[in-house]
């Protein structure tokens, strides 16, 4: 019997350990960003702008929609390269590009959040509700780039997004828009897309490109001031694009005015092995509840400021609730509830903030820390400091790993 539990933790130590390596070994795996806008047909074949061989786009790779005065590359970029390109920029607004901004940020009874920006950058969040629309207000994000041209493809230029508007809770899930006002022409180019904040990643994680400029779409359709809303495709891919983006058009007179479920055996068990998957998965809602409450409660506190606050509570909280409710117990039930209840947390977290496609990295990931509080479950239950010490050194490799960028 002792030879066959040593053999059932060496297994689970070495299935979490090749979890956490996998990314190191083959760091070419990479989640996808879902594609572009849907029900506009399908156009001809997808072409990958990406243009490694130059700093700037050439005019051939830029887009001209109908009626705007100049051109740009449809993406945006973390320096003004095409090389460090990020997402696709998925919606055109023709108009004064004051009127634009103020057709956003002026409109009242909507449920969006405002938050100060990075290098006087702002950006747009929607909370994913069916109320009448998304109040748009100041919001933070990272620098972003695109490359701007009159329609000729001459007088272009890197230009950083000049504001971004957003909705939705900051440590919760959000619609995140960054705006290019235009400078040749009256018009902007807006980059908006979904995400969710990843605890165990501590940044934002993109969910879809799509989605954001359906938000866009759903939010302007009806109103007085937009003359004409279309979708025209463009033909590149990339960056969670399908080749389509939507132009919006103002009328020149802009009028401005949004219980855990748990499957249990009929054999019962000990209370403090059925507290095992709650606490484990209360753990990860509950840092998740309590970072949204407290951005809520306290919108001039920095939102990194209060995940630097909670995160030690999604890291030492697990291995502590494993520690008090496992010790002296069944090594092989402890290692599965453990498991199967930080589980559950990342499946409900998931859900909680609308994820629909998870990224291989992030799979990976979820997987490797899934292991490893198994691995020390299972040490903690058989009182094996070698298994215990294995399992929470893997436990803090995931999660470092996580936060450096390797998953």
């Amino acid at each position: 019997m002792r030879r066959r539990r040593s053999v059932t933790a060496l297994a689970l130590a070495a299935l979490a350990v090749a979890a956490v390596a996998a990314p190191l070994v083959a760091g070419s795996v990479v989640g996808a960003v879902p594609g572009g806008p849907s029900g506009s047909g399908t156009g001809p074949s997808v072409v990958d702008p990406l243009n490694r061989t130059s700093a700037t786009p050439s005019a051939d790779r830029l887009v001209s929609p109908a009626g705007v005065e100049g051109a740009v590359w449809p993406y945006t970029s973390k320096r003004r390269s095409t090389a460090a390109r990020t997402l696709a920029l998925n919606v055109v607004v023709r108009g004064d590009a004051d009127r634009v901004r103020r057709a956003f940020e002026d409109r009242s009874g909507r449920n969006w959040t405002a938050v100060d920006g990075e290098g006087n950058v702002t950006e747009p969040v929607w909370d994913g509700s069916d109320a009448p629309g998304p109040e748009w207000g100041r919001a933070r994000g990272s620098a972003r780039y695109t490359y701007v041209a009159a329609a000729d493809g001459r007088r272009g230029r890197w230009v950083e997004s000049t504001y971004q508007l957003g909705v939705g809770a900051y440590l919760g899930q959000r619609t995140h828009v960054r705006a290019y006002p235009a400078h040749v022409g009256n018009w902007t180019a807006l980059q908006v897309h979904t995400e969710y904040w990843d605890w165990y990643r501590l940044r934002h994680t993109v969910t879809g490109v799509e989605a954001g400029a359906e938000v866009v779409e759903r939010d302007l359709r009806d109103e007085r001031f937009v003359a004409g809303l279309t979708r025209e495709y463009h033909g590149f891919g990339g960056g969670g694009s399908d080749g389509w983006i939507t132009v919006v058009e103002f009328v020149p007179a802009v009028l401005v005015g949004a219980a855990l479920p748990v499957a249990v055996r009929r054999r019962r068990l000990p209370l403090a092995e059925t507290l095992i998957p709650a606490a484990l998965a209360g753990v990860v809602l509950g840092v998740r509840s309590a970072g949204v409450a407290a951005e809520l409660l306290l919108p001039a506190v920095d939102p990194n400021l209060i995940a630097a606050a909670l995160y030690p509570v999604l890291v030492a909280g697990p291995p502590l609730a494993v520690r008090a409710l496992g010790r002296d117990r069944d090594p092989d039930r402890v290692a599965l509830l453990a498991a199967g209840g930080l589980g559950a947390g990342f499946l409900l977290d998931f859900g909680l903030v609308s994820v629909q496609v998870v990224p291989i990295r992030l799979v990976v990931h979820r997987l490797a820390l899934l292991g490893a509080i198994a691995v020390f479950a299972y040490g903690v239950a058989r009182d094996d400091r070698r298994t215990t010490a294995v399992g929470l050194g893997t436990w803090v490799l995931g999660l470092a790993g996580a936060v450096l960028g390797v998953f």
